[in-house]
C-alpha cells in the first residue's frame, strides 16, 4: 500500500496519506482540511542515519518536485489548449 506525501498550499503543512485499495478516500490536510488542487503531491524521501546521504536525497527531492510541478503545469496547459 503506497504512502504519498503532500504539501498543503493553504497552510504549508506537509503530511503523509496512506492509500488503501479498498477505500477511495482523497487526501486532506490534517490541519486545515484542504483537498484537491490545494494539495501538492511530493516525492517522499527515504530514511537514513547518514546526514550526507539525507542532504543529497533532500536536494534531489526538491529538484524532482519542481520538475513534477512543471510537467503537471505543462500537461494542464496542453489539456486546456486541446479543449479550446
Amino acid at each position: 500500500m503506497p504512502i504519498f506525501e503532500y504539501k498543503c498550499l493553504k497552510c504549508e503543512t506537509t503530511f503523509e496519506h496512506l492509500v488503501l485499495p479498498t477505500i477511495d478516500e482523497p487526501a486532506a490536510c490534517p490541519k486545515c482540511r484542504a483537498k484537491g488542487k490545494n494539495l501538492e503531491q511530493m516525492i517522499s524521501m527515504f530514511s537514513t542515519k547518514n546526514e550526507y546521504a539525507t542532504a543529497r536525497q533532500r536536494a534531489w527531492v526538491q529538484k524532482e518536485s519542481k520538475n513534477m510541478q512543471y510537467e503537471q503545469h505543462q500537461a494542464e496547459k496542453r489539456h486546456a489548449h486541446d479543449h479550446d
